[in-house]
């Protein structure tokens, strides 16, 4: 008996120190400082800067296990932690007496901080502690009355300012709110990982460095994971009530394995220890060694093996049940995991009959249908949501007009859908496949290249209309786009066909990422899915594309119709007049194109035509234009050109039209061009003025004998200096 009693005082003993030690080494550290330890630099020597050192380890610690979600189980856990702050603040602030008047800001903020969020019953530890120290100083005569005084002052004036924001009630609520909210996440995220509440990972979820985790929680996860417990809570209560027992507890095992978590509970008892409690002690060792089942009655006036109870309590009947937990065993950490525990204590000695095991047994497989409806609706949602991640990407690709948009939207939909560092589209164009569109990590120089069809495994895709290479894996040196273009720095590469629902393989479709085993089975029938949409709406693009150019350009010489020229012109016009920039206008017609058509035939003067307009197509800037203005006319508009830049360029087409040389049966046949050009602002300011004038120089220069070039402000010289004559 007296050893009994002794053991029972000496756990006592060591469940007081473990609990307060932290609390008892700051109250220490506090006395330190207050007896000026660290006031002196003869006294500042190695063993005091350790202590500092000691305490400011554990207040880091006491804080990261705080902002990962760690709630203290008891008073004693929930003051070490601001107590260790308050005595590492006042250290340091000792520490560096040269720097007292910046540093005091960090006592200062702690103080108000401390005021103003934990309860008074947790703030009033460390504010005595801090007045105890200060006064300390002053009493040791480290620290005269008027400095105490001024300390003093602005701590409260900091905590004080603090209170008062504080106090309004929309800050409270938030923090609160904030808090809690940051609890509960915290909570149900560890609950779902004990109870194996955890979708697969989504089809479509970016890839991490955690990408072999075969578990994730969703945003989703929560209400389901709340339901279940709140579902189990309620059972247990059920439980506890028909069989009249003291408590019904659901322990589970931890993703590990090593410990045993309290997850759901039904009691009327207030000596509840909420754990964790290490594996393979009290019951859940002996539910272990036995077949699955462990009834006991009566126990005993105690039984020190419920690890859940604070204190030993009367227990006259005990039976614990295991509960398969479900998840699958975990290789990679040579771990398996533990079976659940569903453990029933009642006061009543009687021994469980038939009807309670069956009942209990009935429990079991309710809890285990539970779980594995919860993990079936899981994945529900996690399918519901990839689907609607899918819809928004096709919806967006398919809100979008012409070819550049198309692309553009391509790389945005398959960026969002699955992490590719390397996405090409690639059409066909005869007998090549041409990059009409890439986006890398890096600069490539793909973009606008064309590849015979004959090579890489781009060109085997679009020829054999099928997706590769085998696994999406990419070890090369296979050639991709040709046999001298291979993709290096990437492990996943797959490669789709463009293909239209009718017509064949348009293009292919190409993904690369950095990382190994991204592009999976169901990743791939998205992207094949995705392929499909595109292919048709590159071919919509193109027809859109095809019909936009019959609209603004001229069927027979492939320049901008006049219609186009009319608009064009008021743009670029527009845009000289507000950048005050030159814009230069040239009329052009070919000498004697009737006798052309009249001796050779219309079809030869169409081919003149077209003669005509490829040179002067091939001679402007992309900034210019060239036009077809009607019958044998043509027009340029030259961008931030004046009159002498504007001769200078219809000097060089009509001496490239001259000698175009050009033939008919072996015949040559001459083409001249006369040119009539006017200038913004010189010439004119509106667009009909400087039209009229370009056609008068246009009709000078062919009154004056054809094959040659007439600028308006040429003609007004000319004129002046006959009136001056």
């Amino acid at each position: 008996m007296g050893d009994k009693k002794s053991s029972s005082i000496f756990d006592t003993t060591l469940g007081f120190v473990r609990n307060w030690l932290l609390s008892l080494l700051a109250t220490a550290a506090a006395l330190t400082v207050a007896t000026g330890a660290f006031e002196t630099q003869a006294a500042v020597s190695q063993h005091p800067v350790l202590f500092f050192a000691v305490i400011l380890i554990a207040a880091l610690t006491d804080t990261l296990r705080r902002v990962r979600g760690w709630t203290p189980p008891g008073f004693p856990k929930t003051i070490e932690g601001p107590l260790l702050w308050t005595v590492a603040a006042w250290m340091l602030l000792r520490l560096l007496p040269e720097y007292s008047s910046h540093t005091i800001i960090i006592p200062a903020a702690l103080i108000a901080w401390l005021v103003g969020s934990p309860p008074p019953s947790i703030f009033l530890f460390p504010l005595f502690a801090a007045l105890a120290m200060e006064c300390g100083l002053t009493v040791s005569g480290h620290q005269d009355l008027p400095t105490l005084g001024l300390n003093l002052a602005v701590f409260g004036l900091a905590a004080g300012s603090l209170s008062l924001f504080a106090l309004s009630t929309a800050f409270r609520q938030h923090l609160r709110q904030a808090i809690d909210r940051t609890q509960k996440e915290a909570t149900n995220k560890e609950y779902a990982a004990d109870m194996g509440l955890f979708a697969q990972r989504p089809i479509l979820l970016e890839e991490t460095h955690q990408s072999n985790e075969q578990e994730y929680f969703a945003p989703f996860s929560q209400p389901t994971v709340e339901t279940v417990s709140s579902s189990f809570d309620l059972h247990l209560e059920m439980i506890r009530q028909v069989l009249v027992a003291n408590t019904v507890v659901l322990l589970w095992p931890d993703k590990e394995g090593q410990e045993m978590r309290l997850r759901n509970i039904a009691t009327i008892s207030e000596n509840i220890k909420s754990g964790p409690y290490p594996v393979g002690t009290g019951i859940t060792g002996a539910l272990q060694k036995a077949s699955g089942e462990i009834a006991m009655a009566p126990v005993g006036r105690t039984y020190p093996g419920l690890p859940y109870y604070e204190k030993q309590e009367e227990i006259g009947g005990l039976l614990a049940l295991e509960i398969p937990t479900g998840k699958p065993v975990d290789e990679s950490l040579g771990v398996v995991p533990s079976s659940g525990v569903l453990c029933i204590d009642r006061k009543a000695e009687t021994p469980w009959n038939d009807d309670d095991r069956e009942f209990l047994n009935s429990a079991v497989r309710k809890i285990s249908l539970e779980l594995t409806m919860g993990r079936r609706l899981l994945n529900m949602d996690l399918e519901r949501n990839t689907m609607q991640q899918l819809y928004l990407g096709l919806r967006e690709l398919n809100g979008v007009l012409g070819l550049e948009a198309s692309f553009n939207a391509t790389i945005k939909t398959i960026k969002n859908l699955v992490r590719a560092d390397f996405v090409a589209i690639s059409l066909v164009e005869e007998k090549v496949h041409r990059v009409v569109r890439v986006e890398e990590i890096r600069d490539s120089h793909l973009d606008g290249l064309a590849f015979p069809l004959e090579e890489g495994l781009v060109g085997q895709v679009i020829k054999f209309d099928h997706s590769l290479p085998a696994k999406a894996e990419y070890r090369g040196p296979a050639p991709v786009f040709s046999n001298n273009h291979r993709l290096k720095g990437y492990s996943s590469l797959l490669i789709v066909p463009l293909r239209k629902d009718k017509g064949g393989t348009i293009g292919a479709l190409t993904v690369a990422a950095t990382q190994s085993g991204v592009f999976t089975r169901a990743r791939q029938d998205i992207l094949e899915l995705i392929a499909g949409q595109i292919a048709t709406k590159i071919d919509l693009a193109q027809a859109h594309e095809k019909i936009n150019k019959l609209a603004t350009t001229d069927g027979l010489t492939g320049l901008a119709n006049h219609r186009t020229f009319q608009h064009a012109f008021d743009v670029m016009l527009e845009r000289a007049q507000r950048r005050k920039s030159f814009l230069c206008l040239i009329l052009c017609d070919i000498d004697h194109f009737k006798g052309i058509n009249d001796t050779f035939g219309h079809p030869f003067g169409d081919h003149v035509l077209q003669e005509v307009a490829n040179t002067l197509g091939d001679s402007v800037r992309k900034v210019d234009l060239a036009a077809r203005y009607g019958g044998e006319e043509f027009t340029m508009i030259l961008e931030d050109s004046g009159i002498e830049g504007g001769v200078k360029l219809a000097e060089r087409v009509r001496g490239m039209v001259e000698s175009l040389g050009i033939t008919l049966n072996g015949e040559a046949v001459k083409v001249t061009i006369s040119m009539g050009l006017a200038a913004y602002p010189t010439d004119g300011e509106e667009k009909n003025e400087l039209i009229a004038n370009a056609d008068q120089a246009l009709y000078q220069a062919k009154r004056a004998g054809r094959n040659r070039v007439q600028a308006w402000s040429g003609m007004k010289s000319e004129n002046s200096n006959k009136e001056s004559a």
